[in-house]
């Protein structure tokens, strides 16, 4: 039976456990960075998160089984069920409770399907600015979404959480390109590796070349940039406010880091910051003494 926003507050906190479960489960930065915050905003950032988290399963998940792009029309409808208060699944109940307790546009999460549909239709990636749309899509729709829980609406704002969230899936995208290419996909930009005489194939070797030690450089380089753009478009009033965003931008930002000082083992494995380095991380930028406006 379907469900409406006058759903017992029990069965709301039972699909916010419910999301809990879903960020635990996948050893996120996610976690690492909001930790700190209050309960409401913590748990509704749980709900965002579980709801992408799902909706990337139906594009990468291995073990799905059946037809996908029937599985993302049927997320479509969740979302759309927990903006009118009919939603049925745990997650899109605790969103529907989000959503309106936070006020937050269906057009960010509209979005962010959109990337994952690129993802489940190998949508190829010819220029740039195409890559640019799908960061936009799967990460900064999110960085959206985090920083209206923290209660912050401005242009300001909202342009320091899309170049963030950019900077974020670029570096994700360095981080998984050996794995991303042996798995069919390719999210450089044709353009991009024409440019540097990259073919695909390159990319699912191990070994590193002077072509693709370019490709990778440039691409290091196009992530660090919209990182600067963040901090330059970081309101300084909202310094304090910011901090959980500020957490995970850190952790991807030393993330970057470590690919660059390694020489980017990345065409070998996917290299990631152990939990530990991660919380540290996100301590660090939470207990650090306040800046001056």
């Amino acid at each position: 039976m379907k469900m409406s926003l006058k759903t017992r507050s029990s069965e709301i906190e039972a699909a916010y456990r419910h999301c809990a479960g879903i960020v635990r489960a996948s050893n996120s930065s996610f976690a690492a960075a909001f930790w700190m915050l209050g309960r409401n905003q913590r748990r509704a950032l749980h709900a965002i998160y579980a709801f992408c988290r799902l909706a990337d399963d139906i594009a990468d998940d291995e073990t799905i089984r059946g037809d996908r792009s029937q599985l993302l029309r049927r997320w479509r409808l969740e979302l759309d069920n927990a903006y009118s208060g009919n939603a049925d699944h745990p997650v899109g109940i605790a969103m529907a409770d989000t959503v309106a307790r936070f006020d937050l546009p269906i057009e960010w999460f509209r979005d962010l399907l959109e990337g994952i549909e690129m993802d489940l239709l190998g949508t190829e990636i010819k220029e740039f600015h195409q890559l640019e749309r799908y960061c936009y899509c799967v990460a900064a729709t999110v960085g959206l979404s985090v920083v209206a829980v923290l209660g912050l609406r401005s242009e300001a704002v909202e342009r320091y959480a899309v170049e963030l969230g950019i900077a974020v899936q670029l570096t994700n995208i360095l981080r998984d390109v050996g794995d991303d290419a042996r798995t069919g996909r390719v999210y450089f930009a044709q353009e991009d590796l024409d440019r540097h005489e990259v073919t695909r194939n390159m990319l699912e070797s191990a070994d590193m070349t002077r072509e693709l030690r370019g490709l990778l450089s440039e691409h290091a380089e196009r992530a660090h940039l919209r990182f600067e753009r963040a901090r330059a478009a970081r309101p300084a009033e909202h310094e304090l406010a910011l901090r959980p965003a500020e957490a995970m931008g850190a952790i991807y930002f030393e993330l970057l880091r470590s690919l660059e000082s390694e020489n980017f083992p990345c065409l070998e494995r996917v290299v990631r910051l152990s939990k530990v380095r991660r919380m540290g991380i996100a301590a660090r930028v939470w207990l650090r003494p306040r800046m001056a406006a």
